[in-house]
C-alpha cells in the first residue's frame, strides 16, 4: 500500500510533506507526493508546445513537483530520502485528481494540508481538503497549516 500526500506550491507544503513522510516511515509504506496543476496553471508552467508527449511526463511539469519536495527536504524535516519519494504530477480538478490517483495506486492514507478559512472564503472558493475528505474511499489525514 501507499501513502499519498497532496501538495501545492505554497510555503505550507513542506509541513504537510514532512508529516506524510513521518507517517509513511512509521508504517513502512512508500510515499507518493502528488501535485495537481489546474489547466490555467499548466499554460503558465509550460509556455511551450508538448505535442506528442504526455503532459504529466513533461520535464517542466515534473520540475514543479520536484521543487516542492526539495523545499521540504531543505528544511530537514523529511523521514525519507528525496530519491525515495515518488513525484507525481496530474492536471485537472485537484480534489478529483487526488481521489482518483489514490484509488489507482492502492493507497492506505491520503495526507492533505488544511487551513481555517473565513465563511466568505469557504463560500467563494470551496475547499479541496473538504472535498477530498468527503469523497475519498480511504482515510484522509488533515495536517493543520494555519489560517487564511
Amino acid at each position: 500500500m501507499t501513502v499519498v500526500v497532496a501538495v501545492n506550491d505554497s510555503n505550507r507544503a513542506a509541513t504537510v510533506l514532512a508529516r506524510a513522510s513521518a507517517l509513511a516511515a512509521d508504517l513502512d509504506e512508500p510515499l507518493h507526493s502528488l501535485h495537481v496543476l489546474q489547466r490555467m496553471d499548466l499554460v503558465d508552467t509550460l509556455k511551450k508546445e508538448v505535442e506528442g508527449q504526455a503532459v504529466t511526463e513533461n520535464r517542466e511539469v515534473k520540475r514543479v513537483g520536484a521543487e516542492i519536495i526539495e523545499r521540504a527536504a531543505a528544511n530537514g524535516e523529511l523521514e525519507h530520502d528525496t530519491a525515495e519519494i515518488e513525484n507525481v504530477v496530474r492536471v485537472g480538478d485537484p480534489a478529483e485528481q487526488i481521489t482518483t490517483y489514490a484509488d489507482n495506486v492502492d493507497t492506505r492514507y491520503i495526507v492533505v494540508g488544511g487551513r481555517r478559512r473565513s465563511p466568505t472564503g469557504k463560500a467563494l472558493f470551496g475547499s479541496v481538503t473538504q472535498r477530498v475528505m468527503l469523497s475519498s474511499t480511504v482515510p484522509v489525514l488533515n495536517v493543520p497549516t494555519g489560517t487564511e
